[in-house]
């Protein structure tokens, strides 16, 4: 049942309109370590700057790599940043920047999504190749929860990134998660859609859009700002 969920959201695509962001290919590291790192120790103390130290180390030191190393690195390196939830971190829905959960040492589901996405882009992984993917889990029926996947090319089964589970495995091996919909910098894609699809977004999608769209405008602020960095986060 839910290989052929995946396979609709594989085929199928929404494309929807998402503002200019900045894009984790540009990020300046040298800016990184002389401006952010300070600001991030001082704010929140050393073990936060070590943690941004050791991210962008991570994205510079291994750009050369295959991806399926990169897809390794990335998955190991951001599931170890704990789990908690919006409500318990900003008390409303709030998909954090890599730069807030590693900062705070804390993310949700999505945060950790989205901060795997980051690196690969950063790290030289077409954004083609990647998407945020909505899941549902059939292990616990009331939850639904956000994971990164990798499609090596059209159509193909993806790859899941998760921080439940921690494996990387095939999305048809997978057999616990239905995709939702999914989405990346230049579309988002729901199963079952065959034309643009835009009349058939749910206001929960519409919502994951306006969420991603905030977390970019964020993210272009703290990456690319010339302005005293004390006013981040």
């Amino acid at each position: 049942m839910n290989v052929l969920a995946w396979i609709a959201l594989c085929v199928a695509s929404l494309f929807a309109a998402f503002p200019p962001a900045a894009s984790a290919a540009e990020i300046n590291h040298t800016a990184i370590s002389n401006r952010i790192i300070k600001e991030t120790g001082r704010k929140f103390g050393e073990s936060a700057a070590n943690r941004v130290i050791a991210w962008s180390n991570l994205v510079i030191e291994n750009k050369d790599k295959p991806v399926a190393e990169k897809l390794v690195l990335a998955n190991d390196f951001i599931n170890r940043i704990p789990i908690k939830s919006d409500n318990d971190l900003w008390g409303h829905s709030h998909w954090s920047t890599p730069y807030e959960m590693l900062a705070r040492n804390a993310g949700s589901h999505a945060d950790h999504a989205i901060a795997k996405y980051v690196t690969l882009e950063a790290m030289g992984v077409s954004v083609d190749h990647l998407h945020i993917t909505h899941v549902h889990s059939m292990a616990t029926p009331d939850q639904s929860y956000m994971v990164l996947t990798y499609h090596p090319e059209p159509g193909a089964m993806p790859l899941v990134l998760d921080t439940v589970n921690g494996q990387i495995k095939l999305a048809n091996e997978r057999t616990d998660l239905v995709p939702e919909n999914s989405f990346n910098d230049n579309a988002m894609w729901l199963p079952g859609t065959q034309d643009d699809g835009r009349d058939n977004m749910s206001e929960e999608a519409a919502k994951h859009i306006e969420l991603w769209n905030e977390m970019n405008i964020r993210m272009d602020s703290e990456l690319l700002s010339t302005e005293d960095p004390s006013s981040m986060w």
